[in-house]
């Protein structure tokens, strides 16, 4: 008689998809640039960009010289792996918050009151909106502004362009002026004496700027 578990396992061992293996040399390489990262994170937000030093990473790190200089080119290439990490974070959250609502202005409110609410975290406040502006500012002369920032806006956008108030308009054209304030909100807050209290006055101009667009023309 035919064991049917064991020809059971040996199917599901047949049919078992094949795993690959990354080297040991590329995994240990891959653990050495996230410990360096996350290493620069926490100098980068308790310090600053200017207050760290390479060398303060690499002894925290306990890593030799030239394994920082085999991932990054130097301090600036380090600091935007860092940027784009801490930021890649943020707009994830804002686009799971915009998505989480059915009509089109929760899901904006939602994704604004996100990123808001980032700006009063450390690592974004710092990193994000404080430091990239002087440490990144050649780079995005020469290549516009930060990819990451344009697509997660115009996902949040685009569901409003199908409504009333702004049938329409240039997709594009929202974007770059939504930019433009998320920029200055995040700034307002980041540089005040009170982040909270900054944080609470950005609310008041919001809906107050959501309810007009919303109020019956006369």
């Amino acid at each position: 008689m035919t064991d049917y578990k064991s020809v059971t396992d040996c199917r599901s061992a047949w049919y078992r998809p094949r795993v690959d293996v990354k080297p040991l040399r590329v995994r240990q390489a891959e653990a050495t640039r996230s410990l360096l990262v996350e290493v620069a994170r926490q100098n980068f937000t308790e310090h600053g960009y200017a207050a760290t030093s390479i060398d303060d990473i690499i002894r925290q790190a306990g890593v030799a010289r030239g394994a920082l200089y085999h991932h990054f080119a130097g301090k600036e290439a380090l600091f935007r792996a860092v940027y784009e990490t801490v930021e890649g974070e943020v707009v994830a959250r804002v686009v799971e918050a915009a998505a989480s609502q059915t009509s089109p202005w929760d899901a904006v409110r939602a994704g604004l009151s996100t990123f808001l609410d980032a700006c009063l975290e450390p690592a974004f406040r710092r990193i994000v909106v404080l430091d990239s502006v002087s440490v990144l500012q050649s780079k995005v002369l020469e290549i516009g502004v930060d990819p990451v920032e344009l697509p997660m806006l115009r996902t949040v956008l685009t569901p409003l362009l199908g409504s009333t108030s702004f049938g329409g308009m240039a997709l594009d054209a929202l974007t770059y002026v939504a930019l433009g304030g998320r920029y200055g909100a995040s700034l307002y807050i980041a540089r005040a004496s009170d982040p909270r209290a900054a944080r609470a006055e950005v609310d008041v101009v919001l809906d107050t700027l959501i309810s007009g667009l919303f109020r019956p023309a006369t």
